[in-house]
């Protein structure tokens, strides 16, 4: 290319971003808004996830000061603010973030050339409070899951309970399937951003329905650990926890899957994590397990409660079953509810739905369980 087609080639790029630009200024369509509140989850480690979506896609950060310094940490990869999405997560200290205020931008990129670059509008949360603090007592977590898309009927029962969460565990199947964005945040993320508010921490637990579809793939690039992945440890003050990925409820070959799955290596190399893991790192008064399916004594050939057992676990908390259960046994096994239609529930209480709060206290764990008719099916 001559010196003169380059320039010329860089002067109708210049002249059609302006042009571009001033388009983007205008038209009231291309205005940029926060769709979907900034959430913090909960993914193990030394950092949260925030989660928000925008209208149009765009670069997306996360401001707050610290010690006096203000910070802005953007959503990038390997040095470069990603501009292609309207799904932005940035990964924050939780040392920074505990009892600190915080807000999330986010600017319209409409084009990225090699040399230039075409930006919008910005659109800026209003500052939010986190809270995240890490109580040593009386501390309550708000079990949620099988929601399958009944988010009026989970409003309602939560409407009913009356104590204030200070961690919110999303135990799965929030949705009935992942086949595209709007799935995962019209629902999933939607529902973490109503339920904290963005004020406190959200666990999430993959369920077998958040494996199925194109966009299962992507969800953790949101959502996961720093490796990508859905199992993991956390602590939360006197709170030492086990996040369980069970993943698909039925066999690699089922046809359900048309050989697109490989969750038989998963479950090893996620068993193999889980005997690795030190007693002497779970440090907490309570001690509890989240996973979407609760029952692991036979799961895909092995008894998963023998490495959990041997880490002093306490109580596994899951949903999959659509009912409401405690099961006594070494490992007792608590089921939180959700979807509870076609059950002996539905029939006896009139209930569709329902969600369970956890307190842990004076070395105690208790539970309630209430469904969307304000009736207590569980309290112990």
């Amino acid at each position: 290319m001559s010196l003169i087609s380059y320039y010329l080639k860089n002067i109708i790029i210049s002249v059609v971003a302006l042009l571009l630009c001033g388009v983007t200024w205008i038209i009231p369509f291309n205005l940029m808004k926060i769709t979907v509140a900034p959430a913090v989850f909960e993914t193990g480690g030394d950092y949260y996830n925030i989660v928000w979506e925008t209208s149009f896609k765009g670069s997306g950060c996360v401001k707050y000061t610290h010690n006096g310094e203000e910070k802005t940490l953007w959503d990038s990869n390997n040095g470069i603010i990603t501009s292609d999405d309207t799904v932005h997560s940035v990964r924050v200290p939780k040392e920074e973030l505990r009892g600190n205020t915080y807000t999330v931008e986010s600017q319209f990129i409409p084009f990225k050339f090699a040399y230039q670059c075409l930006k919008g509008r910005t659109a800026e949360s209003e500052p939010i409070a986190f809270g995240g603090e890490e109580k040593e007592d009386d501390i309550n977590i708000l079990c949620i899951a099988d929601v399958h898309e009944m988010e009026k009927k989970m409003h309602k029962a939560l409407s009913f309970v009356e104590e204030k969460p200070d961690l919110i565990c999303m135990i799965g199947d929030i949705t009935s399937e992942m086949r595209t964005k709007d799935q995962f945040t019209k629902f999933l993320l939607k529902d973490a951003s109503d339920l904290s508010a963005g004020a406190v921490p959200v666990v999430f637990t993959r369920g077998n329905h958040e494996t199925r579809g194109e966009y299962a793939g992507v969800l953790a690039d949101y959502l996961g650990d720093e490796k990508g992945k859905f199992y993991y440890t956390f602590e939360f003050g006197a709170l030492s926890a086990v996040v369980v990925d069970s993943g698909e409820d039925k066999e690699d070959g089922h046809k359900e899957y048309s050989g697109l799955v490989n969750f038989e290596s998963l479950r090893k190399e996620e068993y193999e994590w889980l005997c690795s893991l030190d007693k002497k790192d779970f440090g907490g008064k309570y001690k509890l397990v989240f996973s979407h399916e609760p029952v692991l004594t036979e799961h895909f050939g092995k008894d998963w409660t023998v490495p959990l057992k041997e880490l002093g676990m306490e109580l596994i908390v899951g949903g999959h079953w659509h009912d409401v259960k405690y099961i006594e046994d070494d490992l007792p096994v608590l089921r939180v509810g959700g979807n509870i239609t076609n059950s002996d529930f539905e029939k006896e209480f009139n209930s569709e739905w329902a969600a369970t709060m956890l307190n842990l206290n004076e070395g105690k764990i208790s539970v309630k369980t209430v469904d969307n008719n304000g009736k207590i099916l569980l309290e112990r």
